[in-house]
């Protein structure tokens, strides 16, 4: 496949670092030290616009708890509850365990605001969730898969959006600069000045989260840790537990190729070519599991567990139940019944990339059949095939009985329902509220977009574009249907005036629905419901 074409002007586009305050943007474009080509400069200037909201957000934040993670930082990390980190190199899985796991109440795992802006999400996360939500994608660009501002994120989002001390900038933002982050991938065979940095930003992002866990335990989850588990052992000692996922390796490269094709709209500089992306991943990748197969020779037993992605596909449950097992954990029947809904769930998901691709053995959403191989494996890659256990049969497939049609028709009606009594609700505390304040107060369209959404997805249980889109046209038939009499009501003239100055109401509403600060806030309480009212899931998992 050719590296994508370049664009004569790259627009601006939602990336992981729109949050990440200046500074940290700043030390991540001094380390890259290449040039940024005019045509990404529009790009650049949103990504910095967005990070200067953010820095101001999070500053209260980062100046209270400065002192205390100063003075923390030489101290070790026993998070009593436990640690169980997800290993696996990138494509290889980690996101669908990851979900899964965090179904477990028990769990306390990161989520989007809190990795986006790792700085400042204990005492600002409910500024950023509100206004994340209309700029954060409903999916993954690489695959697909749902996120949102609550959804399970990777750890390594939060070091890389609070130093740069991982290799995600090399990866998705400066593909040229690639080298130059590249020691961050196994930490310990990297400069001490990089190692203490990683582990530093690492370890103050685990004890904000450990604070806000409530006594649960941690459960991260990074692809790059599959190479970091000795330096892990060191931060966390003998609270950490490992589970380990490695599936076909062929599958695994293609699928990298394609996930860096698929983030050049969020590069600042252009696609190096699939040569070379294909190079590196091969190098990584090997580099990657031979670094956790050193590691792994030294923990002891009962710390690290093993699964095949053809397996976890073939029957989800009984693997986890096994892993369980052999890490000393207790499966609950809550939690097994959470991680049942969620698979119901995805029963229907097709990755990005996958649709219609026989090559993608085992991958949820194809008819390939488990475990077999793909036969494109680079001979360097070859070992792991005997390694992970990958010239074996698949499990048994276990099927997991999906919702009834029934049920999802009359989620989306209740959904309708609710959003439409929503709406109205709404309509009517504005016009009180203009007649009180003598103001038409505009901006109130952006909560009743969250109010609407809101109600909508609640209700129905499960969101989908129709009901998106319905929640998106009652927000806006509420603003223009509200613009007129609460202008009426919001202007003192108007009650002093004898007979109707219906032509004076009509112009200046007219006015002020055109008005651009009113579009802006209009569009933002639009996209918002939609955003809310078309997420698949009601709560994301673990919630």
């Amino acid at each position: 496949m050719p590296a994508p074409r370049r664009p004569l002007i790259a627009l601006p586009s939602a990336h992981y670092m729109a949050f990440a305050p200046l500074d940290c943007w700043f030390r991540v474009l001094i380390r890259g030290g290449t040039f940024i080509s005019p045509r990404y400069w529009a790009r650049l200037a949103w990504c910095l616009f967005t990070s200067a909201l953010g820095t101001a957000v999070t500053l209260p934040e980062r100046v209270l708890l400065w002192p205390v993670l100063a003075l923390l930082r030489r101290r070790p990390i026993d998070h009593a509850p436990g640690i169980v980190f997800v290993l696996g190199y990138y494509r290889s899985g980690t996101t669908h365990l990851h979900y899964l796991l965090s179904c477990d109440p028990r769990f306390n795992t990161p989520r989007w605001y809190q990795v986006l802006a790792p700085a400042g999400f204990v005492l600002s996360w409910q500024v950023l969730r509100w206004v994340m939500t209309p700029f954060v994608s409903s999916k993954r660009p690489q695959d697909d898969v749902a996120i949102g501002p609550e959804w399970p994120a990777e750890d390594d989002f939060a070091v890389n959006n609070w130093t740069g001390a991982c290799t995600m900038p090399g990866r998705m933002l400066l593909p040229r600069a690639w080298e130059r982050f590249a020691d961050f991938n196994d930490v310990q065979a990297a400069p001490e000045r990089d190692r203490r940095l990683f582990s530093d930003t690492l370890t103050a992002f685990v004890r904000k989260l450990a604070l806000v866990s409530r006594g649960r335990a941690l459960l991260l989850k990074t692809p790059a840790h599959t190479a970091r588990v000795g330096e892990l052992v060191q931060l966390f000692g003998r609270r950490a537990r490992f589970i380990h996922l490695s599936r076909d390796a062929g599958a695994v490269l293609r699928s990298n190729i394609a996930m860096h094709a698929r983030f050049a709209p969020y590069f600042l500089q252009d696609h190096p070519g699939d040569d070379v992306i294909r190079k590196r991943i091969i190098a990584e990748y090997d580099a990657t599991e031979r670094a956790l197969l050193r590691d792994a020779a030294a923990l002891p037993p009962g710390t690290l567990a093993r699964m095949r992605y053809q397996d976890l596909v073939a029957d989800p449950l009984d693997q986890v139940r096994r892993v369980y097992a052999e890490l000393g954990l207790t499966l609950s029947p809550e939690a097994e019944s959470r991680m049942a809904a969620y698979l119901r769930s995805v029963s229907d998901y097709r990755a990005a990339g996958q649709k219609g691709d026989p090559r993608e053995s085992g991958s949820r959403g194809t008819d390939a059949p488990q475990g077999t191989r793909c036969d494109d494996t680079p001979p360097q890659l070859g070992w792991m095939r005997e390694a992970f256990g990958h010239d074996k049969p698949a499990a048994h497939r276990a099927e997991v009985p999906p919702a009834t049609a029934a049920a999802r028709i009359g989620g989306e009606l209740a959904g309708a329902a609710a959003a439409c009594i929503a709406a109205v609700l709404c309509a009517a505390l504005w016009l009180a509220l203009a007649a009180a304040t003598r103001d038409r107060s505009d901006i109130v369209i952006w909560p009743v977009g969250i109010v609407v959404g809101i109600a909508a997805l609640r209700a129905a249980g499960a969101g989908n574009w129709r009901l998106g889109a319905l929640a998106a046209l009652l927000v806006l038939f509420t603003y223009l249907g509200i613009a007129f009499p609460a202008t009426y009501l919001s202007c003192n003239d108007y009650w002093k005036r004898d007979g109707y100055p219906w032509t004076d109401v009509w112009d200046s509403t007219r006015d002020g629905v055109f008005a651009t600060n009113n579009i802006f806030w209009a569009v933002l309480g639009i996209g918002t419901a939609y955003r809310f009212a078309s997420r698949k899931h009601v709560k994301p998992p673990g919630m």
